[in-house]
């Protein structure tokens, strides 16, 4: 399968929180540190776990012992990422031998498997992914002024709903008070016709005003 590159921006195989090989294609210092926070967090009790936040979408591929962990944009679909992850896996395990887990230290396969990731993304050589990743750059630059527009426009709208909803709970108030209103007008109706009724019982009892003169 063939990917995009531009979409991957980061992989490893880890061990643990350790990290054994890794491609980077932005600020190895930065995605490193970054990818090393979230090996922290593993996900326990799972094989696949993925959390999509700020166009990017996190991944891991669990395979006891081993790790195999990406950090991708978002408009690389899910089930792409994880094939990703899983030819990632495919190649470090056909390769590898049964070394003691114990002596896995930082970069052990890092040599190694450099050109191993390069294959899998389709890099014939490193002149080759440094002109893909300043193609990377460049239209990232144009998708973030994008997302600054859009999310300038979404502002916007965010008000406008405010505002709309303002108006809409106003709107609601008033008319709950006239029905309130209206329910007390019935009420006080109802207790009105009751009085006059009883008043007219009492004068018919008391033929008039007798029971008070007597």
């Amino acid at each position: 399968m063939n990917w995009n590159p531009n979409s991957i921006l980061y992989t490893c195989i880890a061990i643990d929180t350790t990290i054994l090989a890794e491609f980077n294609s932005k600020h190895a210092d930065d995605l490193t540190n970054l990818a090393t926070k979230c090996l922290h967090k593993t996900p326990p009790f799972h094989s696949t776990f993925s959390h999509t936040v700020n166009g990017k979408t996190y991944m891991f591929y669990i395979q006891n012992p081993f790790v195999y962990f990406g950090i991708f944009d978002e408009l690389l679909e899910k089930p792409e990422c994880l094939s990703f992850l899983k030819t990632v896996k495919d190649a470090f395990t056909s390769t590898i031998d049964h070394r003691n887990h114990d002596t896995l230290s930082f970069h052990f396969f890092q040599d190694e498997f450099s050109p191993m990731f390069q294959r899998i993304l389709g890099f014939d050589s490193e002149v080759d992914m440094m002109s893909s990743l300043n193609d990377y750059h460049v239209g990232n630059s144009e998708s973030l002024r994008r997302k600054k527009r859009i999310g300038l426009e979404d502002e916007k709208s965010d008000v406008y709903s405010d505002d709309d909803a303002s108006v809409s709970s106003g709107c609601r108030v008033q008319k709950g008070m006239y029905i309130w209103k209206k329910q007390v007008m019935v009420v006080l109706s109802v207790d009105l016709v009751v009085c006059v009724a009883l008043f007219i019982i009492w004068l018919w009892v008391c033929n008039g005003f007798e029971c008070v003169a007597s």
